[in-house]
């Protein structure tokens, strides 16, 4: 089968979407790694999505397309995949439709507050690791546990960023709710309680 996870921000949808891939055994595709691994390489598209990704935007649907389509050819993804932040747009949504079928999706749901307040939690790393105050803190305070560094907080992850990209996505993504609705594959989860308890709510409905 072929899931879509959908959710803001710090909904914890990469969690639970890489826990039912694992269940699953079927790959993991989040677009924020892939564009993460390409800011990483430091060349011309990595410095294009960096500066929509600094800003707070969505990077355009024709590039954000192209990349999704790309990964969507590689052979590991013939038992199926777990699409993790895309589609993030109507227009996205359409053109997954025409080179794929999608079974599932998955919407977790949290308040914007509960949003800001996990993100601005967030801490990390020159090294590449991260953390957060909330859930995995750093074994003393501010300094990263694997190269001893002093931990920063991302342009991204401060509380002004995130009310951007909040209400960009409630402009651009959340309509995608009621999109999937109508095809009557969308199931709704409540993001606000433990970890387990979320993803045993996800196995019962996708198991009915």
């Amino acid at each position: 089968m072929n899931f879509i996870f959908l959710g803001p921000q710090a909904s914890g949808k990469g969690t639970q979407a890489i826990l039912l891939s694992k269940k699953l055994s079927t790959p993991h595709i989040s677009t924020g790694d892939i564009f993460r691994e390409a800011i990483k390489k430091g060349d011309e598209l990595g410095k294009t999505l960096q500066s929509y990704i600094e800003a707070g935007n969505l990077v355009p649907d024709d590039l954000t397309n192209k990349t999704i389509e790309k990964r969507l050819r590689e052979n590991d993804i013939k038992n199926g995949f777990i699409l993790d932040g895309f589609p993030r747009t109507i227009d996205q949504a359409e053109f997954l439709d025409k080179i794929i079928q999608i079974n599932k999706v998955i919407d977790i749901q949290i308040s914007d507050k509960e949003a800001v307040h996990r993100i601005s939690s967030r801490r990390s790393c020159a090294c590449g690791k991260t953390y957060n105050l909330l859930y995995n803190p750093p074994k003393k305070e501010n300094i990263c546990d694997l190269c001893g560094a002093e931990l920063f907080v991302r342009s991204d992850d401060k509380p002004e960023s995130v009310k951007i990209r909040l209400e960009t996505y409630h402009q651009k993504t959340k309509p995608l709710v009621d999109y999937y609705k109508e095809k009557n594959i969308l199931i709704t989860i409540d993001g606000e309680r433990p970890i387990e308890t979320i993803y045993e709510d996800i196995i019962n409905k996708i198991s009915k």
